[in-house]
């Protein structure tokens, strides 16, 4: 892609910027920028879906979180493997990285680091117990509010639901529980990590709501397409009466 941008900007005369790519420090600089928006774009892939929720999304932060310091790590070593396209520069230039441009990755990965923490408060290790592991001696009761304490005990000794949390996703298994207890940890799981849902209502709509069909009250439609609940026509249409005949 590099030959191919250099090229146009040759044909349309636009020496000011053609200059840049005989830059070897911009270069350098473009290729590393271009490696930290691949791993972006496959972080903000992570949290799209419907069962998505802010946990899974703080998951995938932690784990960034981690690799950037460990290439942080790597650059401060001479070690820059996993920015594929810096190696392939740096490959061409036949260059070793010098400190000044370790010192440049190093500060901006740091940089980097600050940001990602700044994405989702941090919830409690009580709070995140509670959500991921209610049947673990991790929860303490204590820690739970006063007004569910008896309901989480219930919970707690409750052998179906048990069964229940091996088999089913996160949120299907709380989206099933009608208790204080679920009440609680829905606030935590119900808030959307991206904007998937919104993108998807909007797709949707585009679809729906035609030139042709502009005047549509789509809000049935709307949730009959987005709902994740499969609508069970044999039984709907069991309860219908039939039409007598003229």
């Amino acid at each position: 892609m590099k030959d191919e941008i250099k090229l146009f900007l040759e044909t349309q005369g636009r020496k000011d910027f053609v200059v840049h790519f005989e830059d070897e420090a911009w270069n350098k600089r473009v290729a590393h920028l271009a490696d930290i928006f691949d791993q972006l774009n496959k972080l903000n892939l992570r949290p799209q879906g419907r069962e998505t929720h802010v946990l899974l999304f703080q998951d995938s932060l932690r784990a960034f979180d981690s690799k950037l310091q460990n290439w942080r790590r790597k650059t401060n070593l001479g070690n820059i493997t996993m920015f594929e396209k810096l190696c392939g520069v740096m490959d061409e230039s036949q260059l070793q990285l010098d400190q000044f441009r370790k010192d440049e990755i190093t500060e901006h990965l740091q940089s980097l680091e600050k940001e990602v923490e700044c994405y989702f408060p941090e919830l409690s290790q009580e709070q995140e117990a509670l959500v991921r592991k209610p049947f673990s001696t991790e929860v303490d009761v204590s820690s739970i509010p006063d007004e569910i304490q008896d309901d989480f005990l219930d919970l707690r000794n409750d052998s179906s639901a048990h069964d229940l949390f091996k088999v089913k996703s996160l949120t299907q298994f709380w989206y099933q529980l009608y208790s204080k207890v679920s009440m609680i940890v829905l606030r935590v799981l119900v808030p959307s990590a991206s904007t998937y849902l919104c993108e998807a209502g909007f797709s949707t709509l585009v679809n729906i709501k035609t030139k042709n069909r502009n005047r549509l009250d789509v809000g049935d439609d709307m949730r009959l397409a987005l709902t994740n609940f499969q609508p069970r026509i044999s039984k709907l249409a069991a309860e219908m009466q039939d039409q007598a005949s003229h």
